[in-house]
């Protein structure tokens, strides 16, 4: 018999991963934490703004984060040059063309909104 691949399969890697959440709009940020945290993640924020993030960043262990690219604050390009001088692996999530986000083509973009097997794949993707 061949086993259905679904995201619940997918998602079993992310247990007791630290994943730092940084999203500006509160429901979807809820939404993200509460997937992860069910797939047994452990969740860092949420946060709404680059200049918090980079705070916790500075005092805590992260192993991959997950950015919207347009926050309250900025964008989250600051943060991602501090996560990518720390080593820590990222995934930005934005509605912007990813053109317009883009840094180099090795980063991993996902458009708005995400399914969550395609989040899980994406998450377990970086942290390789």
């Amino acid at each position: 018999m061949i086993a259905k691949d679904t995201a619940k399969d997918r998602s079993k890697g992310l247990a007791g991963r630290k994943i730092l959440v940084v999203e500006d709009e509160m429901l979807v940020a809820i939404d993200y934490c509460e997937r992860l945290a069910r797939a047994g993640a452990q969740i860092i924020g949420p946060f709404p703004s680059v200049s918090q993030a980079l705070k916790c960043v500075d005092t805590t262990q992260v192993d991959v984060a997950v950015l919207d690219y347009a926050l309250a604050d900025q964008t989250s390009d600051p943060l991602q040059t501090a996560l990518e001088r720390r080593d820590i692996p990222f995934i930005v999530i934005t509605g912007y063309p990813r053109v317009l986000v883009r840094r180099d083509k090795s980063q991993n973009i996902l458009s708005k909104p995400v399914a969550p097997d395609r989040l899980y794949s994406a998450i377990l993707s970086a942290c390789r």
